[in-house]
């Protein structure tokens, strides 16, 4: 089992993708009442939030409100589960994340402990989309019900030793031994993607790991080359350098690696005739039949701007890119990081009215000019990232001199 945690802003849209994502369950809510909407359960916490507030901006300004933590144990781990042997697994890991003492590292009486068992959070299992693999999202509050604030130092490190602990009492392997034994498997199915290839192509390449349920990720150098990727299967990344003998599926290696798949067959032609025996069936390079590309799963959001409603549809991969690296601008106080959220994922659908207009109520004073759009060679990675750069640049407040 592996399990990651985070600090975040967004706790309102994280509530609502957990709770509202296709194929997810329940599993336990605490210190909440039950079957809430995501709505009620995100306002109930924004409830406690103000009920404190004037404790918690004592010092100052509480931003990240909200903890983002995922549990994730191997598929045989957890074969058959109920429901109830899942939220046996939440309070365990809460124990155990609440229980780790990282007080001497950061010198802070309240770095102890954590108190989620006494905060409000739900606990939902979730289906990956492409794997199908269980996994847990927790969303706390980090305000407990007492008013204190739950300390966010090393939080990620918490939960994975959090996770260390359980696999050691409940007998299963530990994150780093998974993650050998599965980089064999990853490793098995990028040379049996490779073998299918008659020419090696990069979008080929890509759509025969989707279909093995993988998602796969290229990192591009300045001038759109690729010189890195990654493969995902559920919230565990296998990089390119980690895959292969002697890094040989890595983007420098890999065409020699195919090459090696498919060596040139020689064929002897005899010495007493002259002319050249005519290709046979065999000798002609068959084409590969193209197989359906795997429909990706899609995020739905509706987004209203001065009245107007937009109706968005965003692939799941892109959506959490949006939500991982969206940013706001130092200089404006008067903006947040869902409003710069929308703004990337109205570009990205290329409402760029709607975004301008949603940028400049929150004290923006740009607009995206003329020529914004898609360029039809940028695939939807580079697109998503160049549409979070702009709703940055669109919310920066601008400079006014001062007569």
């Amino acid at each position: 089992m592996v399990a990651k945690a985070a600090a975040v802003t967004h706790g309102s849209i994280t509530v609502r993708y957990s709770t509202e994502k296709d194929l997810s369950e329940i599993v336990k809510v605490n210190c909440l009442p039950e079957n809430l909407s995501a709505s009620a359960i995100w306002s109930r916490m924004k409830l406690l939030q103000e009920q404190f507030r004037e404790k918690l901006n004592r010092t100052k300004h509480l931003k990240c409100t909200s903890l983002r933590i995922e549990v994730s144990p191997a598929r045989e781990e957890t074969v058959g589960w109920t429901l109830e042997e899942w939220r046996e697994l939440a309070d365990d890991f809460v124990r155990e994340f609440d229980a780790v003492d990282y007080s001497g590292r950061t010198g802070r009486e309240s770095s102890k402990s954590t108190n989620l068992k006494n905060t409000q959070y739900v606990a939902m299992l979730h289906h990956d989309s492409d794997s199908g693999i269980l996994h847990l999202h927790i969303i706390a509050n980090r305000i407990d019900m007492d008013g204190n604030v739950i300390d966010s130092h090393y939080v990620s490190e918490r939960a994975k030793q959090a996770a260390c602990v359980i696999n050691e009492r409940r007998g299963w392997v530990q994150p780093e031994e998974i993650h050998k034994e599965r980089a064999v498997l990853v490793t098995q199915d990028c040379i049996a993607a490779l073998k299918e290839m008659d020419t090696f192509d990069w979008d080929a390449y890509k759509q025969k790991l989707e279909g093995k349920g993988y998602k796969v990720v290229f990192r591009l150098d300045e001038e759109g080359k690729i010189h890195g990727y990654s493969l995902n299967i559920g919230y565990i990344k296998y990089k390119s350098s980690e895959l292969g003998h002697t890094r040989s599926l890595t983007p420098s290696r890999i065409q020699e690696t195919w090459a090696k798949l498919h060596p040139v067959k020689e064929v002897n032609v005899p010495a007493e005739k002259t002319e050249k025996p005519r290709p046979t069936a065999a000798d002609v390079t068959k084409r590969p039949t193209p197989t359906p590309k795997p429909v990706p799963a899609m995020v739905h959001q509706d987004i209203t701007v001065e009245g107007q409603r937009y109706s968005l549809d965003i692939p799941e991969a892109i959506y959490e890119i949006f939500q991982k690296e969206a940013e706001v601008p130092e200089n404006n106080s008067s903006t947040s990081r869902e409003h710069v959220l929308h703004t990337a994922m109205l570009l990205f659908c290329e409402y760029v009215d709607g975004a301008t207009a949603l940028s400049q109520s929150c004290g923006g004073g740009s607009s995206p000019g003329t020529g914004w759009g898609k360029d039809p060679k940028e695939d939807d990675w580079l697109w998503a990232r160049r549409c979070l750069k702009k709703a940055k640049e669109l919310h920066v407040r601008p400079y006014r001199r001062h007569r």
